[in-house]
């Protein structure tokens, strides 16, 4: 069952008109902007709805989910060719400078409400928590908990950085 959904996950991840070629989607004006020229009619219609399916399909994708208030990561979809074959230098920014991270093999990166996610291959399912005044907090299986979760949520800053280490053997 999980594999046919992922089988048409992937068929809408590959997105609309710039994936798809005309006869399988349809042709109409593609482009990055978001408006419509005060001199023409509707040239982008439901672009930026699609934007917005992309990122909320990506997050779940990437096993992003909240329930009751409380941020647990959990991807079921997630493939291992997602992960790094080497390791890496990540640039980012949050909305002020760049930051750079270093990236292992086997990992993969991303920004969830300014702080950043690592993901890492691993034998057992783990968080670590790191925080600007303290060591890094280490919590056993998935889920943030509320109080961390609400310092996520609210962008207070406590949160600088957050290690997911995924079961290797539940990622396809």
């Amino acid at each position: 069952m999980v594999d046919r959904l992922s089988d048409h996950f992937d068929d809408i991840q590959a997105g609309l008109g710039v994936h798809k070629t005309p006869a399988e989607y349809g042709a109409f004006p593609v482009d990055p902007y978001s408006h419509t020229p005060e001199f023409a009619g509707v040239q982008q219609p439901g672009l930026t709805g699609q934007v917005k399916e992309d990122v909320i399909t990506r997050f779940w994708q990437l096993g992003v989910r909240v329930r009751d208030g409380e941020v647990a990561f959990e991807p079921v979809m997630l493939g291992r060719d997602e992960f790094l074959a080497q390791e890496t230098t990540w640039n980012y920014s949050t909305g002020g400078r760049e930051l750079t991270e270093e990236l292992p093999a086997g990992s993969l990166a991303f920004t969830l409400c300014g702080v950043p996610v690592v993901y890492r291959l691993a034998d057992e399912a783990r968080l670590q928590v790191h925080g600007r005044d303290s060591p890094p907090t280490v919590l056993d299986g998935s889920r943030l908990g509320p109080e961390l979760s609400r310092s996520l949520f609210t962008r207070d800053g406590r949160i600088t950085k957050l290690v997911v280490d995924l079961p290797a053997d539940e990622i396809a």
